[in-house]
């Protein structure tokens, strides 16, 4: 019969196996805390080791990195703020330059009736019976009440889009 088969035994085994395997618990985080040994090898690695080499080597202990300042949970937070407020700058600027191309398109579209008021406004100031062209192509020759309105049209566009 083994030493193991014997059942008196269990108890015995049971109650110092508990202190043994405490004891390691316990120790081994002290342990850790002091660091690790580092040493190179023949090859001129670096050796990081929890015990020190054998032999004459020098070694020397490094100390373990701190640990985080802030949990994981809290960091994935900070994380997800951080890229939703980056997301919505994105969308801002997407939005500040949509509005910079309007408005850039209107101001082009409002010298362009500047341009063309002004030379109709020339054309009204002109010689009375002369040929207009119309909005819609068509040619024709304005009386002298056409005229003044034309002229009061073509002043109120200078006056908004040539300021």
């Amino acid at each position: 019969m083994g030493i193991l088969e014997s059942p008196a035994l269990y108890p015995h085994l049971l109650k110092h196996g508990f202190w043994l395997l405490l004891g390691l618990i316990i120790a081994l985080p002290s342990h850790a805390e002091k660091g690790a040994h580092l040493w190179y090898d023949e090859d001129g690695n670096a050796v990081y080791s929890q015990f020190a080499p054998q032999g004459s080597k020098p070694s020397e202990i490094v100390k373990p990195p701190p640990p985080p300042a802030e949990s994981p949970e809290v960091a994935q937070e900070r994380l997800r703020q951080q890229l939703q407020r980056f997301e919505d700058n994105r969308e801002d600027q997407e939005l500040a330059d949509e509005k910079a191309t309007q408005a850039k398109l209107e101001a082009d579209q409002a010298r362009e009736r500047c341009a063309i008021a002004r030379e109709q406004l020339e054309l009204l100031n002109g010689p009375a019976r002369r040929l207009f062209r119309n909005s819609d192509g068509t040619v024709s020759r304005l009386n002298e009440e056409q005229r003044q309105d034309k002229r009061a049209e073509m002043e109120k566009i200078i006056a908004t889009d040539c300021g």
